[in-house]
């Protein structure tokens, strides 16, 4: 090999190993510091709190409850009618006339959900679980009453009753 071409090779090898005016590096810490920030955005705000959708007619009573509701069959009560699941099932001016305390209508309908078995119990108690009703601060107790003993002639073992969740003071100062 001559000296000539030693040379030619020597600068060749040290303009490989500069960096080519034209091309930009990439820099990876602030699409790092990104993507971290991403992620803690998306942790903050994709918890677990469990809201039941309520209908913009509903006025719920004001309650100091610390249990979330869960995710069941709601039983909507507003000052038109009984809906279960969207679907409604008798005016409130039926409910209201019905003597007795069980609602035939609305008994019909909760029957046809499946019985579970209750856990921790032996294998002959059937229930049909649980069930959230959402009823408007104007429903009279008196078919509060009718509601919640059909529930219970339906065999729910769990009944529920949805409310607005405020401090013990403003439940108060409420009243």
């Amino acid at each position: 090999m001559s000296l000539r071409n030693k040379a030619i090779r020597k600068r060749i090898l040290r303009r490989a190993g500069r960096d080519d005016p034209g091309s930009i590096g990439l820099n990876l810490v602030p699409m790092i510091d990104i993507f971290t920030s991403l992620l803690i955005f998306l942790m903050l705000t994709s918890t677990t709190v469990q809201t039941l959708r309520t209908p913009k007619a509903l006025t719920l009573p004001l309650s100091a409850s610390a249990q979330p509701p869960n995710d069941t069959p709601v039983l909507t009560v507003s000052t038109e009618g009984i809906s279960l699941q969207g679907e409604p099932i008798m005016s409130m001016d039926d409910a209201l006339t019905t003597s007795g305390n069980v609602l035939v209508a609305l008994k019909t309908r909760l029957l046809l959900a499946p019985l579970v078995t209750v856990q921790g119990t032996e294998t002959g108690n059937l229930t049909r679980g649980e069930i959230n009703i959402v009823a408007d601060r104007a429903v009279p107790y008196v078919l509060l009453k009718k509601i919640m003993a059909t529930c219970g002639e339906a065999k729910f073992a769990r009944i529920s009753l949805s409310v607005n969740r405020r401090s013990i003071n403003a439940v108060g100062a409420a009243r």
